[in-house]
């Protein structure tokens, strides 16, 4: 039996095979290529990516931000709850996050005598990729309740009484807000929200932008995206990952399981996206999905004959720099040494990590269109006399600041990546729950909780595939299909596939991206296998898909710590029917309705950038 893997995104890229893979190379490796330069984690812009950490008392939130505009332009606006604790985060624990979580999908191919499928090659695609504040001032009816420097940020915590005031604020203080956001606005100002507010500190670029991190004092995480809508495309994604002692669910939004034979097999991320986004339109456009929801510690596939094996974290080691030291990094004088010595630390070779070497060993003007794999490789390790372009290069340097670098590296990556890599032992369980939502979609907030009684989701799906061959031929132009419920299915096996097909054991993967809106297999039945809700405690209560758009009415007064839904609705409501195999012809600090007040409890966040340029941005993230 063969395992067809071919790596690859939703983008119909390359993928997150193994972002780390770039400690593992050799220095020697590094210096032939441009080191930090060479392999790169690209930042992956093209979907909203939020780590919610359950502490027993509050929610962590790392917010990862995505912007492509000038400097000077860059604002943030989340509305909070209550005012937090901030602090930094790192880019470097998404690609982790994604490299163990994705969806991955696996063909385990039965070749027979005579008649197999084709096998021409093995592809392995990489991708890259607080503190207190002073006394509250007053502007206005606008209140300063925290002022402080973060990271690359100007942050400012402000509230008031009056939307109108609020919005005039945010636009004459450089927060550009749209006219249509002052109604949303207003709406948090009046249930008592309080505003974060971001900008770049006057000598910080675009570059220097990190991840921030948000700890308010909720038991419940929240996503308030209705100011989303302002900017918002078509099929927006948006993937959570929620960690704490038990499964995440959303409460107010329905779930659902996607049909398994409705997605491209042989090509996953060609249509991924568009089978997910078609199944929660089918949910009434208000559904998530789980794409992945298992402990931390689990037994590996080298443990499974050892009846004494121990569940091992698998994220033990992940994030946190076992070899970082940045005191001997401050200590050094030459950037080519402090480079190599960096490299050594094992400091990922990721877009923040290139921007911070740009920024304290900038090129002179005329080495301005030398390539970052030339110059930098030339940097790294440097010996006097190495000859030229390289004795060119480093000679152009200007003084080199180790100790301000050192600094940043421990603030920016080392203490961010250590505070993350706790927590993934301290809490014992993550879950991954994705969507898409249009701009009409965004009418009301998910709000967040869990449930204990839930199984395990693996991010893994199997499917069995037996090449059928004509009479006369050993080439399979077709192939039988057997998924994991029992179900089969026959498919015509692809001709024209870009990317070759490879062996291994760990599935295709899919990203996220602009791509993955391929057109869905109608043969294999509808895309929304089962509709669902999902309660703090108990089995999903499974819905009809006609029932949808009036239980996710009824799921408008959800809260948490209470059943979603009365008992005297529910037994208001059809028995279910199977969706798997139909035709394919259908169509707390958060407000949970699309019309009502924000709940009075769960940790209410929402990333607002506005600007032409991050309208931008977004048009050409998500745009299909």
């Amino acid at each position: 039996m063969n395992h067809w893997i071919r790596t690859i995104s939703r983008r119909g890229g390359s993928a997150l095979v193994a972002p780390l893979l770039a400690v593992l190379l050799t220095p020697t490796a590094a210096l032939a290529c441009g080191g930090f330069f060479c392999f790169t984690q690209p930042i992956d812009q093209s979907a909203e990516r939020i780590l919610y950490i359950r502490n027993s008392d509050s929610i962590t939130v790392h917010i990862q931000i995505s912007y492509t505009g000038d400097d000077e332009q860059f604002s943030w606006v989340l509305p909070l709850m209550s005012v937090p604790q901030l602090g930094i985060g790192s880019d470097s624990v998404f690609p982790v996050l994604e490299q163990l979580t994705s969806p991955r999908f696996q063909l385990d191919v039965q070749n027979k005598q005579g008649c197999y499928l084709d096998q021409p090659c093995m592809q392995f695609d990489a991708a890259a990729e607080a503190g207190g504040g002073g006394p509250a001032n007053e502007d206005g009816g606008v209140q300063i309740l925290l002022e402080e420097k973060v990271g690359p940020y100007d942050a400012k915590v402000i509230s008031g009484d009056d939307g109108a005031e609020m919005f005039q604020w945010l636009n004459d203080n450089g927060y550009v807000q749209p006219p249509e956001a002052q109604p949303l606005i207003e709406s948090y100002v009046d249930n008592k929200f309080v505003f974060l507010a971001l900008k770049l500190q006057k000598d910080k670029s675009v570059g220097d932008l990190a991840p921030i991190v948000v700890t308010l004092d909720e038991n419940e995480p929240c996503l308030p995206i209705r100011l989303t809508k302002i900017a918002a495309s078509d099929d927006m994604p948006i993937v959570a990952w929620f960690l704490g002692e038990h499964r995440a669910i959303p409460k107010n939004y329905l779930h659902v399981e996607i049909n398994e034979a409705t997605i491209d097999w042989f090509n996953p991320s060609a249509n991924y996206k568009a089978v997910v986004s078609k199944a929660i339109d089918q949910a009434s456009g208000h559904a998530f999905t789980t794409e992945y929801a298992k402990p931390n510690k689990q037994i590996q596939p080298w443990q499974q004959n050892d009846p004494n094996a121990q569940p091992v974290n698998i994220f033990d080691n992940r994030f946190e720099l076992q070899n970082a030291d940045t005191a001997k990094l401050a200590g050094m004088t030459e950037p080519g040494d402090f480079l190599q010595e960096m490299f050594s630390q094992g400091f990922p070779r990721n877009t923040s990590i290139q921007n911070m070497i740009r920024k304290y060993m900038p090129k002179a003007d005329p080495y301005a269109d030398v390539s970052d794999n030339e110059f930098y490789g030339c940097i790294q390790g440097y010996q006097p006399g190495q000859g030229e372009p390289c004795d060119s290069y480093y000679a152009s340097l200007p003084a080199f600041d180790a100790k301000a670098f050192a600094q940043e590296l421990q603030e920016v990556v080392v203490e961010p990546l250590a505070a993350v890599q706790k927590s993934f032992g301290d809490l014992p369980y993550l879950t991954r729950l994705y969507t898409t939502l249009d701009a009409s979609e965004m009418d009301k907030d998910p709000i967040f909780s869990f449930n204990p009684d839930l199984p395990d989701v693996d991010n893994l799906h199997v499917a069995v595939a037996e090449p059928i061959c004509a009479e006369g031929e050993q080439q399979a132009k077709k192939a039988k299909l057997t998924f994991a419920d029992g179900r089969e299915l026959e498919v015509d096996v692809p001709t024209d596939v870009d990317n070759c097909f490879g062996f291994g054991g760990s599935g295709q993967s899919v990203g996220f991206g602009d791509g993955g809106a391929g057109a869905i297999n109608d043969a294999g039945g509808q895309p929304a296998k089962e509709i669902a809700v999902l309660d703090e405690q108990g089995p999903p209560l499974v819905v009809a898909m006609e029932d949808a758009e009036r239980v996710d009415g009824a799921l408008n007064n959800a809260e948490t710590g209470k059943p979603s839904l009365d008992d005297a609705f529910v037994d208001s409501l059809d028995d279910p029917a199977p969706t798997a195999n139909a035709s394919n012809n259908s169509g707390g600090g958060c407000t949970a309705s699309p019309t009502g007040a924000p709940a009075s409890s769960g940790a209410g966040f929402m990333l607002l950038l506005v600007g032409a340029a991050f309208l931008a941005r977004r048009r050409r993230a998500v745009a299909p």
